[in-house]
């Protein structure tokens, strides 16, 4: 809108602009997007923080996502130097998680982050809840 030198170039934009569902999805196509282009090991964490979240059926505290997300499948004990910094995952994820203000609980950051990746998990994360149920038995 920056751009628009009139009341109706501005209206014109606006009217062009995704409403109701389709703006949030084009917002989070975005958001994920921007996630795939990070660099490093920052797209895997972020990814794999996003997929516990998306297919938990309860809440995690931090030290709870940080320990399913530092589990080495296979391996017989859990190794606390594996364990991603919450800062990191938090950073990784662009917005799209959030700490409570109590600073114990993580989650995603709007309930229509939660409908999106539901509806989105096969194309931003295959093969998530096999990943989350090789995770589980190693952990058991």
């Amino acid at each position: 809108l920056l751009g628009k030198r009139s009341p109706k170039a501005v209206r014109i934009a606006l009217d062009k602009l995704p409403t109701g569902t389709d703006a949030y999805d084009s917002a989070y196509d975005s958001a994920i997007e921007r996630i795939e282009g990070q660099m490093g090991e920052q797209t895997e964490l972020a990814k794999q923080a996003l997929a516990f979240l998306t297919c938990s059926q309860r809440t995690f505290s931090t030290l709870e996502l940080q320990e399913a997300m530092g589990v080495e499948v296979g391996e017989l004990e859990l190794d606390p130097d594996n364990y991603p910094d919450i800062e990191d995952i938090l950073a990784s994820c662009l917005g799209l998680v959030t700490i409570d203000d109590d600073g114990d609980i993580i989650r995603l950051v709007h309930y229509t982050t939660q409908e999106y990746l539901e509806r989105t998990l096969d194309r931003w994360f295959p093969g998530a809840e096999a990943m989350i149920a090789d995770v589980c038995i190693t952990y058991l």
